[in-house]
């Protein structure tokens, strides 16, 4: 896998959002480059586990903005959300009962990136816009 970066047309136009995106792109470089060099099953774990954690996080940050705005595509949102943790999950087993495969890196290649790319363009930049025209602003925490 490529390394990923971080472009225009990712922005949701919410600070907050944008930069936990730009996070979550960190740790998914610094997943597919722990399976590319073959840095070992505890790395490979500890930064998939990182990557499980985090996106929790960002998807309950984001869930809470959504609810607290009245937004209106929230329960399928939140869909999506829990197909991307299930992804992740599997992903998870996989490496515990077959370690860092290639099928798992492609797997990471494929499944995550796609849905994380089309996940922020589509379904996360509709809610930006939403924001927006609220008048509604989230800046950066800490």
């Amino acid at each position: 896998m490529k390394e990923i970066i971080w472009t225009g047309d990712l922005s949701v136009g919410i600070e907050l959002i944008d930069q936990q995106h730009k996070m979550l792109i960190k740790h998914l470089n610094d997943l597919s480059q722990s399976l590319k060099s073959n840095q070992g099953p505890t790395k490979i774990a500890t930064t998939l586990n990182f990557l499980i954690d985090y996106t929790d996080f960002h998807f309950t940050a984001e869930e809470k903005h959504m609810a607290a705005n009245d937004y209106p595509g929230l329960e399928t949102h939140k869909k999506k959300h829990e197909e991307f943790k299930k992804t992740l999950s599997n992903m998870e087993e996989d490496l515990e009962e077959e370690g860092a495969t290639k099928v798992l890196a492609d797997s990471i290649d494929t499944l995550l990136v796609k849905w994380l790319f089309e996940h922020i363009r589509a379904v996360d930049v509709a809610f930006g816009n939403f924001l927006k025209k609220k008048g509604v602003q989230i800046p950066q925490e800490g």
